[in-house]
């Protein structure tokens, strides 16, 4: 799957075949075929991985009911950012070819694409019911954060300045920030996860600034 990955993002899912995937693992077109039969195969696992498995954890996250709107955002939030950082190729790939997709597995692909909206814009609408998030329309705020959140997938890299914690925890700080009412009542637990995520955030930037050891 990362070397086929690879080379559908170097080269092109419909200019890539089996022969440059067997190629690049190091194994002969015949021995490849005892796992896969077809690039459009392998392509239905990376749909599989990236947008199925991914929208049915969002459902999930949105419906418990041990956290507050704020709470489920900033999960949903680090869910997507961790997904996009650590497998960059993987959702350009997945972004860049539903065309390619044959039936039914398109219309599974769509359709997880709009759960995952619905379960951002689902979580903001409650938020907005109960007084705590800004009476924005859920869906355009929804975009916005999806927005942040699939552009990791463009500009970040792995062992680059920043980890991966860090751009996690700014980008759902600035996704809450977004939506948040200033003096909206909050947990406990959600007082102090903020004041621990400001910190971290702070303690990074003051991190970066030291003169590194040599």
């Amino acid at each position: 799957m990362e070397k086929a990955t690879l080379l559908f993002a170097e080269n092109g899912y419909e200019t890539t075949t089996l022969r440059d995937v067997a190629k690049a693992v190091g194994v002969t077109r015949t021995a490849l075929y005892h796992y896969v039969t077809s690039k459009e195969e392998l392509l239905a696992m990376l749909v599989e991985q990236m947008s199925l498995n991914l929208a049915k954890a969002l459902a999930e996250l949105r419906a418990r009911e041990d956290l507050t709107p704020e709470g489920k955002l900033r999960q949903l939030v680090d869910s997507l950012v961790r997904q996009r950082a650590e497998s960059p190729h993987q959702f350009r790939v997945h972004d860049q070819t539903e065309s390619a997709l044959s039936e039914p597995l398109r219309t599974r692909h769509r359709q997880a694409r709009r759960d995952v909206l619905a379960a951002l814009s689902g979580v903001i609408e409650e938020g907005v019911a109960r007084g705590e998030f800004k009476p924005l329309d859920p869906k355009v705020a929804a975009f916005s954060v999806l927005g942040m959140c699939n552009w990791v997938a463009w500009w970040y890299r792995p062992g680059a300045d920043y980890d991966i914690d860090t751009v996690t925890r700014q980008i759902s700080q600035s996704a809450i920030d977004m939506v948040i009412v200033a003096d909206a009542p909050r947990t406990p637990a959600d007082s102090a996860r903020t004041a621990l995520a400001v910190a971290r955030s702070s303690l990074d930037a003051l991190e970066r600034l030291l003169p590194s050891e040599g």
